[in-house]
């Protein structure tokens, strides 16, 4: 019995990186649309997407980026097995672009407005050195050594940059990017940059403008999950490197990851891990993950 890919709503952290074989994993059908984008680097196979109305077919060593919120889907084409590289990223909360650029997301929606090519070329795709940067990626993200989440953020702005100036090479116009006037939709990096406060649905609501039952409505619509459940795994994936790789008591552990106190803490990372923290910990360090 093979596995489905992960649909990853939400990204637990601001990147999903991994290596598919259609021997093992199977592709999820049907029509797809996302807040974060999405980057195949395909290695075997022949790989059938389709963008809105745009069908694109991608031979080995080409790429393609999906941009946030465009629809899509994706299929196997003909009888070989596919292998691919799949990075998933949310713009809005990785590392924040020169204060000069536009946000990374307003650029990505920016080249999809301009009709600019989404697929690239396994030549330019070579010369774009992106079979590196993303199987760099995978491996880092599987490894999960220290700082391997730095390491991530920092190959994805290769990998970004990379994409952004083939953009230009194909006439990108950067000035006319423009920021995302809907806040919900880049509520994500909000998310992440206050982490550590008294986050409270109601006043995310508010922030957006919003009623407290169309906004629930509308999050779990745009994100997958209901806002207060969002929240709740963004915590665990931060608690989860504190255990890893610090000997924090779990009482500094709930302060430095925003819960209201540590039963709290121990509480929602039990119901969504299945383990305790104390568990979660001693278990890796035997494992020798520390």
């Amino acid at each position: 019995m093979k596995n489905s890919i992960e649909l990853c709503h939400p990204l637990r952290l601001p990147f999903y990186c991994r290596n598919i074989d259609s021997r093992d994993i199977d592709l999820p059908g049907g029509w797809r649309t996302h807040y974060y984008a999405e980057f195949f680097l395909l290695q075997e196979g022949r790989l059938q997407i389709q963008l809105d109305r745009e069908e694109i077919l991608l031979a080995p060593g080409d790429a393609i980026v999906i941009c946030p919120g465009v629809k899509h889907q994706a299929a196997q084409a003909g009888e070989a097995p596919l292998r691919l590289n799949l990075i998933r990223m949310d713009p809005d909360r990785l590392p924040e672009l020169p204060a000069y650029s536009p946000g990374l997301k307003s650029i990505f929606q920016e080249a999809w407005r301009e009709k600019l090519p989404m697929h690239i070329s396994a030549a330019k795709a070579a010369e774009m050195k992106l079979p590196e940067l993303t199987s760099q990626c995978i491996r880092e993200a599987e490894a999960q050594r220290f700082g391997y989440d730095l390491m991530v953020n920092s190959l994805l702005s290769a990998l970004c940059m990379a994409v952004i100036r083939f953009w230009l090479g194909q006439g990108l116009n950067l000035a006319a990017a423009r920021p995302e006037e809907r806040p919900i939709y880049s509520l994500t990096g909000y998310i992440q940059r206050h982490l550590r406060d008294n986050l409270r649905v109601e006043d995310l609501a508010a922030r957006c403008g919003l009623s407290y039952p169309w906004f629930a409505k509308k999050f779990r619509e745009v994100y997958g999950v209901s806002c207060k459940d969002y929240i709740e795994q963004i915590r665990v994936a931060q608690v989860e490197n504190f255990l890893l790789y610090t000997d924090m008591d779990l009482t500094r552990i709930s302060e430095e990851t925003g819960y209201a106190d540590c039963s709290h803490m121990i509480k929602n990372f039990k119901r969504m891990k299945e383990i305790t923290p104390g568990q979660y910990r001693l278990k890796h360090r035997q494992d020798g993950t520390d």
